[in-house]
């Protein structure tokens, strides 16, 4: 069934991931340059890994090719499937590389294995299992929220006109 406010909503949401990547590829590479150790992006990947937050850019690939195979469906499986297994690693690598020199602004190697540490008993597991679930309703929850209060806040500003 044709629905405009799924188009206009799906269109918003390439938007905003192509937006996201375009600044991701953009400043990695000066980010990058930053020095920040192999081991410590080795054990920030890890620790992104187990703790369930890499799991959204995972998906973000897939979705984005599914749009595009929509607007061009003479593009093969195969070559989605190729595109896709080169440029989920590439993400992965570029965002680890992105949030690097962030991480070790607050938390140490030792930090970041302990955290991992965490993430290995069966608590860490289940929250990192459990973190993309909950970022994903929480987001919903928040764009509902939002949504209710612009009525809300522009109904008040009328009122108090």
């Amino acid at each position: 069934m044709f629905n405009l406010k799924n188009i206009v909503m799906q269109k918003r949401i390439f938007s905003m991931w192509v937006a996201v990547f375009a600044m991701l590829f953009v400043y990695s590479s000066r980010v990058s340059a930053q020095d920040v150790s192999d081991e410590y992006k080795s054990q920030l990947r890890e620790m992104l890994t187990v703790s369930g937050s890499l799991e959204g850019a995972r998906q973000v690939v897939p979705q984005l090719l599914a749009l595009v195979k929509q607007q061009q469906p003479e593009i093969s499986d195969e070559a989605c499937r190729k595109v896709e297994e080169t440029f989920n690693v590439k993400v992965i690598d570029r965002m680890v590389d992105l949030y690097a020199p962030i991480y070790i602004k607050y938390l140490t190697l030792d930090d970041l294995k302990q955290i991992v540490a965490f993430y290995q008993t069966p608590a860490g597991k289940k929250w990192g299992e459990a973190t993309p679930s909950i970022t994903l309703e929480g987001t919903k929850m928040g764009q509902q929220l939002g949504m209710e209060l612009a009525g809300e806040i522009q109904q008040a500003l009328q009122e108090a006109k």
